[in-house]
């Protein structure tokens, strides 16, 4: 199940927005670690946590979408709510581009693996529905290689 997410702050209301495909706790910890070492990409929401402490923080689920719903209805999702927590003026996202590829990436040529609206093959949905499920990738062709050279060198040794 994909979720867009709120980092709210409980006195006051103000909300980081997010999404995420994985385990909410687990982006949640990957906040609070950039948080708590002064490095996350909200400069507002880094201030309130340095003034006020994780204790001050939840997160909440705004919305669930099904796990594999394009991209394209991610953002969309997550464009809403920054919208209409924009409009009460709760909102700490001063960036809209989750979705996009960093600067860095744009001048190198290099597509986000989250690019809005591109389509996915068939295969990459399956492989990305294996991951999510944790069947390992099949490096079968790699590992039987290695296995035959490493039997062959011990034939080797064993004969001298």
């Amino acid at each position: 199940m994909a979720v867009i997410y709120g980092l709210v702050h409980v006195a006051s209301g103000r909300t980081y927005v997010g999404c995420t495909a994985g385990k909410l706790q687990k982006r949640f910890r990957e906040h609070r670690c950039l948080l708590n070492n002064n490095k996350h990409k909200e400069p507002v929401l880094q201030k309130e946590w340095s003034i006020y402490g994780s204790e001050a923080f939840r997160i909440e689920i705004l919305e669930q979408l099904e796990m594999l719903a394009p991209t394209f209805r991610k953002r969309e999702a997550e464009l809403r709510w920054m919208t209409k927590l924009e409009s009460e003026g709760l909102l700490y996202n001063l960036s809209r581009v989750s979705f996009a590829p960093s600067p860095e990436a744009a001048r190198k040529g290099i597509e986000a693996s989250r690019t809005v609206g591109r389509p996915v093959s068939p295969e990459g949905r399956l492989k990305r529905r294996m991951a999510q499920l944790g069947i390992p990738k099949n490096h079968g062709a790699k590992i039987s290689a290695t296995k035959r050279r490493n039997r062959i060198l011990r034939q080797s040794d064993e004969i001298v």
